[in-house]
């Protein structure tokens, strides 16, 4: 080794420690400007903060760092801060992996992890795919182990997509009837013909027909219950016994429509809706509410408290992203700009996480997939 060599080397590692001192130093302020830190009075010194410790930086692309968390902290804190923090370290998001026993490793991206697109696989998966999080990971279910659910967002913002992209997952399944009322009649409209359109009403020409509909899923649900077994307190989904997803799509809308032509019969219509999303879970029933704003005149608290699933793509406020996700106080604002596609997601067992959707295709697409996956089913 050359002078000149080692002279580099010696000011490269002295770049690196200086880099990564750096690196610790933005860290902790970031925190305490995020709100993950405790505070510390002293009478002497003042306020003084706590924040998680930095005790390694990994240098390349992407920054990785160890962090120790404070004692009665998880990484979670940090995920949930992670938009406000990563700006301060140079990156655009974190990525956090909890360890254990009050250990992580977060690392900084430089690129938003939901940009792109995220395309449905033409071949059937075994769950149903809801979308993937800012970690890679995607989140995956069973169509039997589906939460009510209730998805809100813009014109524009990816919920249809969304709404599409469900719907030809759940057809690609055994045992599985999608039913709904749809007052655009777009939704629904390529099951015309088919087994499942006599679970279906559109439009909103014949308000009593939207009607019959909710009052027929909540017969077969009540023939459900009488029907269950003495040693069980939930129906097995079988061939007798489908699966029946209920797609309520615009539903503001729709009761706003039936409250102008007969206030009696909306109020008829919430009662229904409410009897199937407080009794058809365990015999088989999934209630799926699509609005683009689930204001809490229109949608109640007993209805938002009935879907454990509920996703919010972008919305005109912060107030009505905090109407789903009451913890969404740090993400609130920026979700208001959102790009198409993207959602913030609360999910039974799983924190508040934003997901990107999957992307079936336009509406041809999503007509299409619903005609080959229908045919022969009239």
């Amino acid at each position: 080794m050359t002078l000149l060599d080692w002279h580099h080397r010696r000011t490269d590692r002295v770049a690196n420690y200086e880099f990564a001192a750096s690196m610790r130093w933005a860290f902790r302020q970031a925190c305490i400007g995020a709100g993950v830190c405790l505070a510390v009075d002293s009478p002497i010194a003042g306020t003084s903060f706590r924040t998680p410790e930095v005790t390694n930086v990994e240098l390349g692309t992407p920054l990785r760092m160890t962090v120790r968390m404070l004692e009665g902290t998880v990484p979670a804190a940090l995920a949930r801060a992670g938009h406000l923090i990563a700006p301060h370290l140079g990156g655009v998001a974190l990525r956090v992996a909890d360890r254990g026993f009050g250990w992580a490793v977060v690392t900084v991206l430089t690129s938003d992890p939901l940009a792109g697109s995220l395309e449905l696989p033409p071949s059937p998966r075994a769950g149903v795919l809801l979308g993937r999080d800012e970690g890679g990971e995607n989140l995956e279910v069973d169509p039997v182990e589906l939460p009510h659910l209730i998805v809100q967002g813009q014109t524009r913002s990816g919920k249809s997509t969304w709404l599409y992209a469900l719907i030809v997952q759940l057809l690609r399944h055994l045992n599985v009837v999608v039913a709904g009322v749809d007052p655009s009649g777009i939704t629904l409209r390529p099951f015309t013909g088919t087994a499942h359109a006599r679970w279906q009403a559109s439009g909103l020409a014949d308000p009593h027909a939207l009607e019959a509909v909710l009052v027929a899923l909540v017969a077969d649900m009540d023939a459900r219950l009488a029907a269950m077994p003495l040693d069980r307190d939930i129906l097995p989904i079988s061939a007798e016994h489908p699966l029946v997803v209920t797609i309520l799509d615009e539903y503001p809308a729709l009761l706003r429509a039936l409250d102008a032509a007969d206030p009696k019969q909306g109020k008829r219509v919430r009662a229904l809706v409410a009897r199937l999303l407080a009794e058809s879970h365990k015999v088989g029933h999934r209630m799926v509410i699509a609005a683009q704003r689930a204001e809490a005149s229109i949608v109640g608290a007993a209805e938002r408290a009935q879907c454990g699933g509920r996703l919010s793509f972008r919305v005109d406020s912060a107030d009505s992203v905090k109407l789903l996700h009451s913890d969404a106080e740090l993400l609130a604002g920026g979700h208001t700009s959102a790009r198409p596609g993207i959602a913030l997601c609360s999910w039974p067992g799983r924190p508040l996480t934003r997901i990107r959707g999957p992307y079936l295709g336009g509406y041809g697409a999503y007509a299409a997939a619903v005609t080959a996956a229908t045919r022969g089913a009239a």
